[in-house]
């Protein structure tokens, strides 16, 4: 047999031989396995599920804002260095053309923005100097820097027409005013109307003006054109006039000065509750005696105006007075004011009208807080709250003319008024 013949029958026996040999190994059935076919993935193992992903916190603002209330008897130079600021009088010096802030009061708010990448020192210091105006302190650089934020509104001509019924203060409300407005609208008319004890229900006031409006929202009242106060059958009209050198006023249509060298009121509003009287019941003395001035109730500590321009002659306690304060003025005109808590002057001081002299109380022959006011001419008291009180300027020759126009179209408008105040069409002035 040849060799190649021997390796062929050797091969073809073995594989004889290994099927033989396999098929007599016993092997499982496979009756009971699932069939891929029939997509049972279920015995496939899942691979293990992962873990939940978890979100990084965002970190951290690197400025943040913190208000502080001032609290009674703080001064600025102890609440800077509680944010990191050593400068104190470098921020008062640059905050001083707006403000004092070494006289900072109790209950108002600093607003302090903090750099956390600096230890949460402050880099920036705002204060509300008002509704429209807050100071803006730069603490970033070497030294500070200092401004101030004015709100921007659009400015829409307005009317108003109030009619009092009641509360002076809710029936201003009730027309779209503010307290501030009124006060405002009473500060035209101080020389001509004492507002503690002339105005009466069913007086009606008419303003023209203009309306401020931010972000499309009406503000309040800006700059006023024209007013006029109907009361106890009595017209008072009054229009504000520019000058060409700049100066500004009220004025009456035949070209008056509103304003007089003497105010009817020391106060500005407040409630009278004893009249001029030659012969009244005195609280205290239980008598009949004369009354020779106006008593205003207000509580201690309201601030007391001297009602023209003058110099003081006594700012002293004077007996049943109590702290008793005289002004003398020209035209031989004397004021005093009585039961004062304290003085804002001394003797021998010029005061301007207007100018806060005092402060109210309960000092002397006093059975509550008030003040005692008193006006005397040429020697002998009057009543201060009926007198006629001179007038002062005129307008200029040279300006009656735009006074006048200036006054036609006003004037015309408050006739046009209804009594809702309502304009036929709000015309833009200034927009922001």
């Amino acid at each position: 047999m040849s060799t190649l013949r021997t390796r062929i029958l050797a091969t073809a026996m073995v594989s004889s031989l290994g099927i033989a040999v396999l098929a007599m190994v016993p092997w499982p059935s496979w009756a009971g396995m699932p069939s891929m076919a029939q997509g049972n993935v279920a015995a496939i193992a899942a691979p293990p599920a992962l873990a939940a992903v978890v979100p990084l916190p965002d970190p951290e603002p690197r400025f943040h804002e913190v208000k502080h209330t001032i609290r009674k008897g703080q001064a600025l130079g102890s609440i800077l260095p509680d944010y990191g600021v050593h400068q104190v009088d470098a921020v008062v010096d640059v905050a001083e053309p707006w403000v004092d802030l070494t006289s900072i009061w109790a209950g108002k708010e600093l607003l302090f923005t903090l750099d956390r990448d600096a230890g949460d020192r402050a880099v920036s210091l705002r204060y509300v100097l008002d509704e429209d105006r807050t100071l803006v302190v730069d603490l970033s650089g070497e030294s500070p820097k200092a401004d101030v934020e004015e709100v921007v509104y659009a400015r829409m001509a307005g009317q108003r027409v109030l009619t009092v019924q009641g509360s002076l203060w809710q029936s201003a409300v009730d027309a779209g005013l503010r307290p501030a407005d009124i006060v405002r609208i009473a500060h035209v008319f101080r020389f001509d109307v004492d507002f503690n004890t002339e105005l009466q229900a069913g007086a009606r006031f008419s303003v023209i003006g203009e309306d401020l409006y931010s972000k499309g929202e009406y503000v309040k009242m800006g700059d006023l054109q024209a007013v006029r106060l109907e009361n106890k059958g009595e017209v008072f009209t009054a229009i504000h006039f520019v000058h060409a050198d700049g100066r500004d006023g009220w004025y009456h249509p035949d070209g008056t000065a509103a304003k007089k060298p003497f105010l009817r009121s020391p106060l500005d509003f407040a409630r009278v509750t004893s009249n001029f009287n030659g012969g009244r019941y005195h609280p205290v003395l239980k008598k009949k005696r004369k009354h020779l001035g106006t008593d205003f109730g207000c509580p201690t500590g309201t601030p007391v105006k001297a009602t023209g321009s003058g110099v003081v002659t006594m700012a002293k306690k004077n007996g049943g007075h109590g702290n008793h304060l005289v002004i003398k003025h020209e035209g031989g005109r004397v004021t005093k004011y009585s039961h004062l808590s304290s003085f804002k002057v001394k003797k021998g001081q010029r005061v301007e009208q207007g100018q806060v002299v005092a402060l109210s109380g309960n000092t002397g022959m006093s059975t509550g807080p008030h003040l005692h006011y008193e006006l005397h001419l040429s020697g002998k008291a009057v009543d201060a709250m009926k007198v006629e009180l001179p007038t002062t300027d005129t307008m200029p020759s040279a300006e009656r003319a735009a006074f006048n126009a200036q006054r036609d179209t006003l004037v015309a408008q408050l006739d046009a008024m209804d009594p809702d105040g309502e304009a036929a069409a709000p015309a833009m002035v200034d927009g922001e």
